[in-house]
């Protein structure tokens, strides 16, 4: 048998191997950290470009070049702020410009594009690195420009509040009605994957909490045949907690009044119910429930009837429901009353509370009750608006997760885990049926009266070698091949010389 052959198909095997398990994010998996520490040597020069802004540009520069030629009449440039405290511009181009005192500043326009008009304003589509770690150079930017961040592959026009350098406040403008605050930028950076994350009106459930009813929740909803938005599901708000598992994975939207951790409902007819906001939230981690909170002073649930015998809607649910991601039903949730300023805070590493609160609020959601509309007005119409929203949602860390998932309820790690060491036993598959052998001997047919019974056996043995031992021992499997070949490689001196005297003795 000779080694020295298979060993380039071998090695090139085990790269295929070490790529596809590390494939999918498995950032915790020891083969991911084995390339990473392979491909740093590589990534050197990334680091150096990044240095003197010019990877920091790239995301803020592409998305510039996407931009209509004869856009909104002003001159767009991608910006990057570098630690020396100096601009870079790019333009649609990628020619490059660097200013670094206001005469600069002013030249930036003329050096970047002659063919614009006199006066033309500009818009800069800033990179992240320059408003989360060089805040202060902000102010040294041409003044009356349109100020954008640039996140992923889009763009967000810049708000500023108040103060100047690192005192001004700067949110996101994420949608019309829908404002972020740039602060930490983890947070930033969550609350706009969460408002960027699809809705899908098959997985959304209004749940109006009634005491008393008896029914429980289907595994689809019902819907609107007109307006084609899915139907309140009346169910007791004593069971709730304990019928979330029965829409896993979808996204349960209730109404009520916030109170620190109690969530009020007032049914049709009755006192108001308390509920615990934290047992609810863990019912919905549980289950894997996105929980949509609509706070309101107001705690009458829709689809129930007031005082003058009205059907009770939630002002703007209606439009929010045909919306196609979180961000777009927050902003028509908010309708024409204003703004709202989203936050999050990673509960956990699954799951991360996102509150959107009435701008220019800059309290906790229940400290901003009746800022928006009188309640008079809503007991009269029968519509309830909604003053804020409390989502518990699942974190893009646990949804990436779950979305890498081949097989629903395992661990993508353990997953990726397990075809790679299965590839790996393939690798190994001559030294991992050796030990098999050892362990489960093979059948003879003269120990078994029929066919059937030999052949049955036989099935079972593979299978358990295939499914069980062969990922079990794979990486062990392929060390021990390896160590073959190695060996295989030591020996060619060995066995040349005992051709060689063996031909001469011959």
């Amino acid at each position: 048998m000779c080694f020295g052959r298979s060993s380039p198909a071998l090695m090139l095997v085990l790269a295929i191997c070490l790529s596809f398990a590390s494939a999918g994010g498995v950032q915790a998996h020891w083969l991911t950290k084995l390339l990473k520490e392979a491909g740093e040597a590589g990534q050197d020069a990334a680091r150096v470009g990044s240095r003197i802004g010019i990877g920091a540009l790239d995301e803020a520069a592409g998305f510039v070049k996407r931009l209509p030629k004869n856009g909104d009449g002003d001159v767009p440039f991608a910006a990057h702020a570098t630690p020396e405290g100096h601009w870079t511009f790019t333009n649609r181009d990628g020619a490059a410009f660097t200013a670094a005192t206001p005469d600069e500043m002013g030249r930036v326009a003329k050096a970047l594009a002659p063919e614009a008009p006199e006066g033309a304003g500009l818009s800069l589509h800033l990179t992240e690195d320059s408003v989360f770690l060089r805040r202060s150079a902000i102010d040294s930017l041409p003044s009356g420009a349109r100020l954008n961040v640039v996140i992923g592959k889009a763009s967000h026009p810049i708000v500023r509040r108040g103060g100047s350098g690192e005192g001004a406040q700067l949110f996101a403008k994420v949608r019309d009605n829908v404002l972020v605050p740039i602060g930490e930028r983890a947070a930033f950076g969550e609350a706009v994957w969460q408002l960027e994350r699809g809705l899908s009106r098959a997985d959304i459930r209004v749940l109006s909490l009634k005491p008393g009813s008896s029914k429980g929740l289907s595994a689809t909803a019902k819907y609107d045949d007109l307006h084609k938005v899915p139907l309140a599901d009346e169910i007791d708000p004593a069971r709730l907690a304990e019928v979330l598992p029965d829409i896993r994975g979808q996204t349960a939207v209730v109404t009520g009044r916030i109170d620190r951790d109690l969530l009020y409902v007032l049914p049709t007819s009755g006192s108001e119910k308390a509920l615990s906001l934290s047992a609810i939230r863990k019912a919905a981690a549980d289950a894997d429930v996105n929980l949509v909170v609509l706070h309101s002073s107001k705690q009458l649930q829709p689809g129930g009837q007031n005082w003058f015998w009205q059907t009770i809607e939630l002002d703007g649910l209606g439009k929010a429901l045909e919306k196609n991601t979180f961000g777009d039903f927050l902003d028509a949730l908010a309708g024409g009353r204003g703004q709202l300023v989203v936050k999050s805070s990673g509960a956990n590493d699954a799951r991360v509370l996102v509150e959107a609160i009435p701008d220019p609020a800059r309290r906790d959601i229940v400290d901003s009750v009746g800022t928006w509309v009188g309640d008079a007005v809503s007991d009269v119409t029968g519509h309830v608006v909604t003053e804020g929203v409390q989502a518990f949602m699942t974190s893009q860390a646990r949804q990436k997760e779950l979305d890498e998932r081949i097989v629903p309820g395992i661990p993508s790690d353990w997953q990726f885990y397990y075809i790679g060491a299965m590839i790996m036993g393939l690798v190994g598959i001559a030294v991992a049926r050796s030990w098999w052998d050892a362990i489960w001997p093979k059948e003879k047919r003269a120990d078994y009266r029929g066919r059937f019974g030999f052949y049955a056996a036989r099935t079972i043995r593979w299978l358990a070698f295939a499914v069980i031992f062969l990922p079990l021992v794979g990486p062990l499997a392929l060390i021990g091949a390896f160590a073959l070949v190695v060996y295989g490689w030591l020996m060619i001196p060995v066995r040349a010389v005992k051709w060689l005297f063996g031909y001469r003795n011959a």
